[in-house]
């Protein structure tokens, strides 16, 4: 019997020694986001971007590029060019704006990212030219491992140019989210390609729980009618019901007057149904900056004057910084919309990213 007890301790003992092998797949990290999808295997990540209704492959590797179907990235990535504002805020949330040298920018706005700002001053960030017509020569000469694109009926000229000059790139297709955690979810997507996976995981559990924090206190209160969208030259774009905008409103528990308008992005409708169908909007978002007074909105069309949030001065647009920082911190601009929907549950509440006009 003793000779048995010793047999099995030693049995135990050995199959303790033994290695401990990880799992070939982990569980993908993407929860929001419809337009990205990551896969961690032992040596190397797979990332599926859909682009244009198709799943485009890229097999990110480190050391020796496996025998897996998809487009080849080395990573982490040490030299980036990207398109856009918001490639420059997923970056900046995952301190990983070391690798930018280029960005398309062409000087055409204020950048609101202190430490990119102050590079591209010193030349130490390339200006590249603007998105739609980027300067390939200088894109060239910075000799990027990876170009961050969006692509879109107006820079698909940009994507064809990238693949005739042979330089590397990769779509960003974040725009399209119908969340904004899903959009801010894109930052596991340059996570993916910079080896910043614990920064990412603790800024965006972060944002997720400040956003389902504010959900959960306000869900029960009583739906205010909101109306949202801007003018350009007599036709009215208002956010479709599946856009982000229209979900970050439900989140905010309030009912969104064009919520029957179907799809994603953003819809053309005229002046007289937006004003016919918002005219007992309680809250009105005009959806652009640099407005300071209610004055100033009617200076647009003074028909706005109809609007019953209009006549309450419930009329808020966005601040200078919305476009950029709004994407970074989107747990407050969420926090900002449900505060100005029920003004009541958050006193002493001032909204960062959306200005009340007087």
């Amino acid at each position: 019997m003793k000779l048995k007890k010793i047999s099995l301790v030693l049995l135990v003992l050995t199959i303790c020694a033994l290695p401990v092998y990880a799992e070939q797949t982990k569980t993908p990290t993407v929860k929001y986001a419809e337009n990205f999808k990551l896969e961690y295997h032992d040596g190397y990540k797979i990332l599926k971007v859909k682009e244009n209704d198709k799943w485009v492959t890229y097999v990110l590797y480190k050391d020796k590029k496996p025998n897996v179907e998809g487009i080849p990235i080395k990573i982490p990535v040490k030299r980036m060019v990207v398109m856009s504002s918001t490639h420059l805020a997923q970056l900046e949330a995952i301190n990983a704006t070391d690798c930018i040298v280029g960005f398309m920018w062409g000087g055409r706005y204020k950048v609101y990212f202190e430490d990119i700002a102050e590079k591209l001053e010193k030349g130490e960030i390339v200006d590249v030219g603007s998105a739609n017509a980027p300067d390939y020569e200088k894109i060239l000469a910075l000799k990027p491992d990876l170009v961050v694109i969006y692509v879109t009926p107006y820079n698909e000229v940009v994507k064809k140019k990238l693949d005739e000059l042979n330089i590397p790139y990769i779509v960003d297709s974040e725009w399209l989210e119908t969340d904004p955690l899903g959009r801010a979810e894109w930052v596991k997507f340059f996570a993916a390609l910079t080896d910043k996976e614990n920064e990412t995981e603790s800024y965006f559990n972060h944002v997720e729980q400040n956003v389902l924090e504010v959900v959960n206190t306000v869900k029960d209160l009583e739906k205010p009618k909101i109306i949202w969208g801007s003018i350009w030259s007599g036709v009215v774009w208002v956010p479709r019901a599946d856009s982000y905008v229209a979900k970050m409103i439900e989140y905010a528990n309030a009912k969104y007057v064009f919520n029957d308008v179907n799809g994603t992005g953003s819809a053309q409708i005229t002046l007289e149904e937006f004003l016919l169908r918002g005219k007992d909007a309680d809250v009105m978002v005009y959806s652009w900056s640099g407005l300071k007074s209610v004055e100033d909105l009617l200076k647009i069309d003074n028909r706005l004057a109809e609007i019953k949030a209009v006549k309450d001065k419930r009329v808020y647009c966005y601040s200078d910084d919305f476009y950029q920082l709004g994407l970074l911190y989107t747990d407050v601009v969420v926090k900002d919309l449900a505060a100005i929907c029920h003004p009541e549950k958050f006193e002493g509440y001032k909204p960062r990213f959306f200005v009340r006009l007087e």
